[in-house]
């Protein structure tokens, strides 16, 4: 399947766009959702395009916690000022909306991460990180027996750590019991 050149600019610049009013980084997997979910292009399409703007230096990717992030780079902002009118006004719309109401989630995925790495015989190190405002709030690393046990410590850690931030903070600065 063939793309015209204008249909291929076009879809750069949604992208532009996406990354550029998100106002922060967006993960791979939060691009590839909103595109596919939408069907703007295809899977692959997305991949190359992802891969030329950072070659062309209007966006630029930095890994993190083993997850690949996008931000939009000056000049970027520069084509997209440019360019912006090519860009369907319904999508304009609807990239708009989308950020309005998932931006306190996508915020939430970025600022707090957990993950796992196998370490030696079967052990395994979870890292779990809560971030505000670009400022660690707290960064745990724990050994743990199993593989089971690693999941289940970052699927808990994404669901609760706001409240296991506030209980660990606490614990740590109340007094101790008088003995």
């Amino acid at each position: 399947m063939f793309q015209s050149i204008n249909e291929l600019a076009t879809n750069k610049l949604i992208l532009l766009y996406l990354i550029s009013k998100i106002k922060m980084p967006l993960s791979h997997a939060q691009i590839t959702q909103f595109i596919m979910e939408r069907a703007y292009m295809d899977y692959f399409s997305l991949q190359q395009y992802l891969t030329e703007l950072i070659d062309a230096n209007l966006i630029v990717s930095q890994q993190e916690n083993h997850k690949t992030r996008y931000i939009i780079a000056n000049k970027g902002i520069t084509t997209l000022e440019y360019f912006i009118n090519r860009i369907p006004e319904n999508i304009r719309l609807e990239i708009d909306e989308y950020i309005k109401k998932n931006r306190q989630q996508l915020k939430k995925e970025l600022e707090i991460t957990a993950e796992y790495i196998p370490e030696k015989h079967s052990e395994y190190m979870v890292h779990c990180k809560v971030k505000e405002n670009d400022i660690t709030l707290m960064d745990l690393q724990l050994s743990v027996a199993s593989k089971e046990q690693a999941k289940k410590i970052c699927e808990n850690w994404r669901r609760n750590a706001q409240n296991l931030y506030g209980s660990i903070l606490s614990s740590l600065i109340q007094n101790p019991p008088d003995e």
